[in-house]
């Protein structure tokens, strides 16, 4: 996996509550780094939409983590977001966890643009597709 292809990152520590019996990252803390750096990502196309009571809300649709390498604490982990679909009302997007050059989790995710008065999917506005249209790259 190639950290150039994240064009947006976000860095998260190793905290000691997360690695397992064995001295490694546990599997629950790798879904927790990505959440971190989705978040970051959200925030940075569309801030007023991460929190309940506003116009809409991001809600995951989907997730898919691929684990691919160990890694122990401490240290810190640098998660690269890259934006692999724009749809109607969702982005897809793509992200590499890299301890070092070493990449361990990649991940890909859904995330919908939701109205919550309704609970349901709501077309993306034009400044989200134009603030996602930058950091969207090849899969």
């Amino acid at each position: 996996m190639d950290r150039s292809a994240f064009p947006h990152w976000t860095r998260e520590k190793i905290r000691f509550q997360d690695i397992d019996r064995l001295g490694h990252v546990n599997n629950v803390a790798i879904t927790i780094y990505a959440e971190s750096g989705r978040v970051e990502f959200l925030d940075a196309v569309m801030p007023t939409a991460l929190t309940a009571g506003n116009a809409s809300i991001w809600v995951i649709a989907r997730l898919d983590v691929q684990f691919r390498a160990q890694s122990h604490y401490p240290g810190t982990v640098e998660i690269g977001t890259r934006v692999l679909r724009i749809g109607n009302s969702s982005i897809t997007l793509g992200q590499g966890l890299f301890v070092g050059d070493r990449c361990i989790a990649t991940t890909e995710s859904v995330v919908v643009l939701v109205d919550p008065d309704t609970g349901r999917g709501m077309t993306l506005p034009d400044e989200v597709r134009e603030a996602a249209r930058p950091l969207e790259s090849a899969g």
